[in-house]
């Protein structure tokens, strides 16, 4: 059920009738998308929780757990001593079927979950642990040690010579014509994706420079 997914809020001066309806209200104010990366990333943080200090999350969170999680997941594990902490809560989450391997999860990935967090602190009225100064620092930190460097697109470009060669192979047929004109297109325009070049619609081409000079 949808409304065991979200965390209940915190015992207030909220009747069990107010309390219910203000649940309520997060659930239809909330997408179906959402409620379900809740769900997921409700049952990721507590199989961690669990796997890494014996017992579920608490409310509000310590600083100290919030600082692990990180650290725990900005970290290549693959090569972690047999013995580590943090290796062992992996394997178990693994075991469990929600870790696919000891590599460094994505960025966005972790970005997604300590958002969640934040969200359940914040349906509680409480304070997030994720706000404390050092726990942020290493969040930033974390982000730009395990981000991603752009890798070239191919080590063998294309060159004018291959292009030709390319060309040479294509026939006056309605086929030939247009296999002329996709590989012309991707090379005049500097090398474009085939998602690209297959996305291009009539609209995107305008004949003004065509009109001008002879050119599109």
């Amino acid at each position: 059920m949808a409304s065991e997914i979200l965390p209940s809020f915190a015992a207030s001066a909220l009747s069990p009738e107010d309390s219910a309806a203000l649940t309520d209200l997060y659930l239809r104010g909330t997408p179906a998308n959402t409620l379900r990366a809740y769900e997921r990333d409700l049952l990721y943080i507590t199989a961690w929780r669990k796997a890494a200090f014996g017992a579920p999350p608490e409310w509000p969170e310590r600083e100290d757990v919030a600082l692990r999680f990180i650290l725990d997941h900005t970290t290549d594990l693959a090569q972690a001593s047999p013995d580590s902490p943090a290796l062992r809560a992996a394997q178990a989450l693994m075991g469990a079927g929600l870790r696919k391997s000891l590599a460094t999860p994505a960025p966005a990935t972790l970005d997604r979950r300590i958002s969640s967090w934040r969200s359940f602190h914040r349906m509680k009225n409480l304070a997030s642990p994720f706000e404390a100064p050092l726990i942020r620092q290493a969040r930033m930190k974390g982000r730009r040690a395990t981000a991603h460097r752009a890798k070239a697109k191919s080590a063998h470009p294309i060159t004018r010579e291959v292009l030709e060669a390319m060309l040479e192979t294509c026939d006056n047929s309605l086929r030939g014509i247009r296999d002329r004109a996709i590989l012309m297109l991707g090379w005049a325009s500097g090398g474009r994706r085939r998602s690209e070049i297959t996305g291009l619609m009539r609209a995107d081409v305008s004949l003004r420079d065509f009109a001008r000079d002879g050119v599109v």
